[in-house]
């Protein structure tokens, strides 16, 4: 009998036992559930913010090329001019297409650009400072720029500048006698803005279908190869006429444009020793001179040799080749077909210190999926082509501040 209920209480104890529990179990998961329920919004928005930390941290990373890689300078001007071409002309259109395309910090201030940008009669101003990158690369491929020009304001369009075309001159006096007196004879320097417009054409295809770095990188070159190649042109033999600017070879005084002594090597060094006295002869501060020439002239100079079969001119081989010390640069623009015989090009010496860019800030815009330009001497039609044409202006003009800061050979015929 005992044995029964010793039996029993035990049973009795156990099952009190599993029921305290299933009652602890369903108690801790019915908290369990309350504190998850709790906390799944604090969960998501610290996943939320996770992504965003990291995406922020990738779209970073995605745009620092674009503010510190060389390479991808001008890219913020080249996707203005791309998006204006995909919106046909129109800024709202252009912004809702950058959007799209452009998933990084460079996109984001293109955008803000066509959303609060400067309208004229013309077209669409690029901002300044994307403008910016793109005279920083004309610096790097227009030799004149390239070679140190100084480049100054010209806000209004205009800019008067003084010149002086006398000394003041000093002598010695006896006692009593009067000092004479003597004044600079000066002049002034007028210059206004010339317009250099460039028209690139962009295939549609290439508009609609890639968004990536190689469409930007043709738009950018395209405008700069332009830009550079017709400037260098103005700033070395334009005339002044036409709305054109006045290049070097113009504003040299006659006295310090001479012809050639002839091809070889002692005629050469004649050549040169004359450019470098019409400089230092007319008292030339000789702060920044640089010559100016044709590949042709630097690549027979280059493989020139004495009677021993020396060199003459080794420090053209170097990676920043000179003569005499002062550093080449070589361009087309100055051309090889000159003269009678058709092959006769010039050789410059220049003071770049005295000559000067002056600039109207702002690039003007203006995009047509109708209009026409020149290719090879004929007209072409951007709509039967299917291409949108963009045409680019910018406004500068050309001065040699101390006219005696230049000096020229003509009829150069080395290596024709």
């Amino acid at each position: 009998m005992s044995d029964d209920v010793n039996k029993e209480q035990t049973t009795k104890r156990l099952s009190m036992e599993d029921l305290k529990n299933l009652v602890a179990e369903t108690v801790a998961e019915s908290m369990k559930s309350q504190v998850e329920e709790a906390i799944a919004p604090l969960k998501e928005q610290v996943t939320s913010w996770g992504d965003k930390i990291v995406n922020t941290s990738t779209r970073s990373n995605k745009s620092a090329k674009y503010f510190t890689d060389p390479d991808y300078k001008g890219f913020g001007a080249a996707r203005v001019f791309r998006a204006m071409a995909a919106g046909r002309g129109d800024p709202a259109h252009a912004a809702q297409w950058a959007q799209k395309a452009y998933d990084d910090e460079l996109g984001d201030q293109v955008v803000k650009a066509l959303a609060g940008g400067d309208f004229t009669a013309g077209g669409f101003m690029v901002p300044e400072d994307l403008e910016l990158d793109i005279i920083d690369l004309l610096r790097d491929r227009a030799i004149v720029r390239k070679a140190g020009t100084p480049t100054v304001p010209m806000p209004r369009g205009t800019l008067t500048l003084p010149k002086q075309t006398g000394d003041i001159t000093a002598t010695y006096v006896g006692e009593n006698q009067d000092i004479t007196k003597t004044e600079p004879v000066g002049g002034q320097i007028l210059l206004s803005a010339k317009k250099l417009a460039a028209i690139v054409p962009i295939s549609n295809d290439l508009l609609q279908y890639d968004v990536g770095d190689a469409a930007d990188r043709f738009v950018r070159d395209s405008i700069v190869k332009r830009f550079a190649v017709r400037e260098d042109q103005a700033f070395l033999r334009d005339d002044g006429t036409e709305a054109k600017p006045r290049g070097i070879r113009f504003w040299a005084q006659a006295a310090n444009v001479t012809a050639t002594n002839g091809t070889s090597a002692a005629n050469i060094e004649s050549d040169f020793k004359d450019l470098i006295q019409d400089l230092e002869g007319n008292n030339v501060d000789m702060t920044k001179p640089v010559w100016f020439m044709a590949p042709r002239s630097k690549n027979h100079l280059i493989t020139l040799r004495d009677a021993n079969g020396n060199l003459i001119y080794p420090e053209l081989r170097n990676p920043s080749p000179t003569i005499h010390t002062f550093p080449i640069f070589t361009t087309n623009s100055i051309p090889t077909n000159l003269g009678g015989a058709t092959n006769e090009t010039e050789l410059y010496l220049c003071n770049v210190s005295d000559m000067l860019i002056a600039e109207v800030s702002g690039m003007e815009l203006t995009v047509d999926g109708s209009a026409s330009y020149v290719e090879g001497g004929s007209l072409v039609s951007a709509f039967s082509r299917d291409q949108t044409a963009i045409r680019a202006i910018m406004k500068h003009d050309f001065a040699v501040i101390h006219q005696e800061s230049v000096a020229i050979k003509t009829a150069v015929t080395w290596g024709a």
